[in-house]
C-alpha cells in the first residue's frame, strides 16, 4: 500500500461558479487510487469516471447525475 494525500473537491453547477463548493484534504493508505473513487459511488445510479494525470499524480472525476462533480488529486507522500 501506498500513502496518498487526497484533494477532494466537489462540484455544483447550480452555483454557477468554476471553484468547486467544498473541498477537503485526506490523508489515505491506499492500494488503488481509482478503485477508492469507485467504491465512493456504489450506491449511485448513473455514474462516470475520467482519470488523468497532472505533475504525475492520478486525477479521478466522478461525474454524477445532474451536473454535479466530485474530483480526487492524489500526491503520493
Amino acid at each position: 500500500m501506498k500513502e496518498y494525500e487526497v484533494i477532494r473537491e466537489e462540484f455544483v453547477p447550480c452555483s454557477g461558479d468554476q471553484r468547486p463548493n467544498t473541498c477537503e484534504i485526506l490523508a489515505l493508505e491506499l492500494e488503488d487510487p481509482s478503485m477508492y473513487v469507485q467504491e465512493q459511488y456504489m450506491r449511485e445510479r448513473s455514474v462516470e469516471f475520467l482519470s488523468t494525470e497532472r505533475n504525475g499524480s492520478p486525477v479521478i472525476e466522478a461525474l454524477l447525475e445532474g451536473g454535479r462533480k466530485h474530483r480526487y488529486t492524489f500526491t503520493e507522500i
